[in-house]
């Protein structure tokens, strides 16, 4: 992927540290008193706004996304959430998003990296963090502001870095004891190079499919697995036809709320901080909603016959050791950028 230049410093040090929300430069003739779009009926006055993701209803991701509905609702936006992929796949959304619709959604930080910042994807890097207390250090340092920089650069505004997917887990139809075990199985993954090179690290075949395919998929045969947080795989149901879970936690998933730059640009500086605002707010509301329902999801799983298995986890982590190497290769990395997310994460 052809490397990304941040436009400046001045650019990072403008940017929000709490997820790279800070304001961008408005268009000319684009503040509240020239558009006339901030009126006595609130500052999102004839603005609308589709609020898309893949996720399923009921998880904390949809719930997070109603909430910032709400807020923005509130102050005379027009919105509406999309979940379960109603807009289409996370590729088509993203698509949306470049092409400049007026749409947020939520985004692994892995797909976005391979449309802009190759360095992006390292935060989703194998058993990074122990707690999401980890992951905010990395998403409140300088590192990580220069690469939101880059990423506008590209095209692409994230608005909010501090919601969180889940751990992510591993559900196959037959049982695994072991990283052996793994070994050949098609574990389906989502289509970008993050979660390939994890997979073929663990021995597994990595399969790239569409969420929306899965189900039929399993009840095929055509692969033997995927790996998602345990609310995904309930609200998939994907327990009816997968009955055997590694509790791995492999990747702790971060979540990003991102837009098109030029969408972003059509707002007043105060439209951007409200939607900042409430991004951000969302965010520590879900996150805060994750612990309690990985525990709810975890019951209601074991209760439809879904057999949990603990591994060695530390045999896992150490095969992920084949998975700095090939992402640096495949993405083009910069030099000593493990040792620069490790250093700031105190490992």
């Amino acid at each position: 992927m052809k490397k990304l230049i941040a436009t400046g410093l001045a650019l990072v040090m403008l940017l929000g540290l709490a997820g790279c929300g800070g304001k961008t430069e408005e268009p000319a003739g684009n503040d509240a008193e020239s558009s006339g779009q901030e009126t006595a009926s609130g500052v999102g006055e004839g603005v609308e706004i589709s609020l898309a993701t893949v996720i399923p209803d009921g998880t904390p991701i949809v719930e997070g996304l109603q909430q910032v509905s709400d807020t923005l609702s509130a102050q005379g936006f027009s919105t509406a959430v999309f979940p379960a992929g109603q807009l289409g796949s996370l590729t088509d959304v993203m698509d949306r998003c470049m092409a400049g619709e007026n749409t947020i959604m939520t985004c692994d930080p892995a797909d976005l990296a391979d449309l802009t910042v190759s360095d992006m994807a390292i935060v989703q890097a194998p058993f990074l963090y122990d707690s999401w207390e980890d992951m905010d250090l990395l998403f409140n340092s300088e590192w990580w502001q220069d690469i939101c920089a880059q990423a506008e650069s590209a095209g692409m505004k994230i608005i909010a870095s501090n919601w969180s997917f889940g751990d992510r887990h591993i559900l196959t139809t037959k049982q695994v004891s072991s990283l052996a075990d793994l070994a050949g199985m098609k574990i389906r993954v989502p289509d970008n190079t993050n979660f390939v090179e994890t997979f073929t690290a663990f021995g597994a075949v990595p399969t790239p499919l569409a969420l929306s395919d899965v189900y039929s998929a399993l009840s095929q045969g055509t692969i033997d697995g995927l790996e998602n947080p345990l609310s995904d795989i309930y609200q998939n149901k994907f327990q009816e036809v997968a009955k055997y879970c590694v509790a791995d936690a492999h990747i702790k998933q971060d979540c990003l709320i991102i837009c098109g730059m030029d969408f972003w640009n059509t707002l007043t500086e105060q439209q951007q901080d409200a939607i900042v605002q409430a991004a951000q707010e969302a965010g520590t509301y879900e996150r805060g909603l994750l612990d309690d329902t990985e525990q709810q999801m975890r019951e209601k799983l074991e209760e439809e016959g879904v057999i949990f298995t603990e591994i060695d986890r530390q045999e896992f982590v150490d095969a992920t050791e084949t998975y700095y190497e090939n992402c640096a290769k495949e993405l083009g990395w910069s030099d000593g950028l493990r040792e620069t997310v490790m250093e700031i994460l105190g490992k």
